[in-house]
């Protein structure tokens, strides 16, 4: 056994699933494991936690055994007056700081076997090449296990992405249609520019939305002015100067700011997800489709659902990407896949929210129309595939999504039930 390891395990909380107590019979809870510190003094700095109803904060120190405390002469050492917690593999001593009190004391072998932390240490071994930690022993965990955990973290993956419309429509006093209009804006912004345009929903309320929805133009403007592409036009054209004037009337009409809103970028993206191409896609999909979110609630297919939120841009963006630059027209819809994001990502969790909230049976059955979605292709999908983990549909990709990002990145092994049971046979 090595220190090293008992460092590790601290500072990645392999135990954080499973109840603590110090050696005295104090339940123990974790807050914050602290940062590591490399220089003198105790190994864990600025960690947090809660022993029995009390709230600590200081640091921590670990050895293999409890009485190296005073084999290190710690106990002379006011340095260490601020320990909070004594983490150890065998608690074989009770150590006191240099001012006499008593520090608490974990055990690290009265939860975990030393056969069972060098599995973790050899896992630990394989994590340098960006492999996934159990990505040699994953062959072994039964077919029934992989698929019924997958099942769950789909689901937890779509409770955690409709959590944050609950709250928006907490924000709202439960107007689901402005939940959804601030959503299909982030949705449609992608990772790159999806907080760009969110802001959006703030300098546009969407009181002012629904007067001026009825205007195409007047909705360009206010998308392309309120986020400051009118800005930047370097060659003006009749359109672009038209946007101008409505938009410089509409602001003052309406009262509007643009403080809050955030530039969208374009470096790195293709022309076809320039956010000039897709603001035009939303202004167009808002201005022929009133009250859409109503309609998304009564479709009857996943076929249905894709008409729906298809969109195109207006005539102007059939010829032009930039303001000003004309290309060879090209019909400007959102593509299949396109599409099919968009659904994943805010029309299934905005539903599957919308049922929570409302208990309506009669919503559309997501869980279902997920199932006939594509898998996604992306970095984290290819990595599970090349380790025998294939995914068939979007539900599954989803499921991989959720697990490699709050379980396989944050080291949460003991807390993944095909890691519980790749260490202990049982889940």
């Amino acid at each position: 056994m090595r220190e090293t390891v008992l460092h590790r395990l601290w500072e990645e909380q392999y135990l954080l699933c499973i109840p603590l107590f110090t050696t005295s019979g104090e339940t123990l809870q974790v807050l914050a494991a602290g940062k590591p510190n490399s220089g003198s003094g105790p190994d864990f700095h600025f960690s947090k936690l809660r022993i029995a109803d009390h709230l600590w904060s200081g640091h921590v120190e670990i050895h293999l055994h409890a009485s190296d405390w005073y084999l290190h002469k710690h106990h002379l050492d006011k340095a260490y007056n601020a320990v909070i917690l004594h983490v150890v593999w065998k608690a074989d001593a009770e150590a006191r700081r240099e001012d006499g009190t008593f520090i608490p004391t974990l055990a690290l072998s009265d939860y975990v076997s030393e056969q069972e932390v060098f599995k973790i240490a050899a896992a630990l071994g394989q994590s340098a090449d960006n492999r996934l930690l159990c990505s040699t022993h994953l062959n072994k965990i039964p077919e029934h296990l992989k698929h019924s955990w997958m099942e769950d973290l789909f689901e937890e993956r779509l409770n955690g992405r409709s959590n944050e419309f609950l709250h928006w429509a907490e924000d709202t006093s439960d107007h689901w249609d402005e939940v959804f209009y601030r959503a299909l804006l982030r949705g449609f912004g992608l990772n790159r520019n999806g907080e760009a345009f969110a802001s959006l929903a703030t300098a546009l309320p969407f009181q002012v939305l629904l007067k001026v929805r009825t205007d195409l133009l007047a909705l360009e403007s206010l998308f392309f002015g309120l986020s400051g592409l009118l800005e930047r036009i370097r060659f003006p054209d009749e359109y672009s100067q038209a946007l101008i004037r409505e938009y410089a009337f509409l602001k003052t009409k309406f009262k509007l700011s643009s403080d809050a809103c955030q530039t969208p970028v374009f470096f790195a993206l293709r022309p076809a997800n320039f956010p000039t191409v897709r603001l035009s896609q939303i202004a167009v999909l808002l201005h022929r489709s009133p009250n859409l979110f109503d309609r998304i609630t009564r479709v009857e297919s996943l076929a249905d659902l894709r008409v729906l939120m298809k969109t195109n841009t207006s005539s102007y963006w059939k010829t032009h990407y930039s303001f000003g630059r004309g290309c060879v027209f090209t019909l400007r819809e959102t593509s299949a896949r396109f599409t099919d994001l968009l659904i994943l990502n805010t029309v299934a969790p905005l539903l599957w929210a919308y049922r929570r909230k409302t208990g309506k049976t009669g919503c559309p059955p997501v869980w279902k129309w997920i199932g006939a979605i594509r898998a996604e292709n992306n970095r984290v999908t290819r990595l599970f595939n090349k380790e025998g983990i294939p995914v068939r549909n979007a539900v599954g990709s989803q499921a991989l999504l959720e697990l490699h990002n709050n379980y396989c990145c944050k080291n949460k092994c003991l807390q993944c039930r095909w890691g519980r049971y790749l260490l202990y046979g049982k889940y």
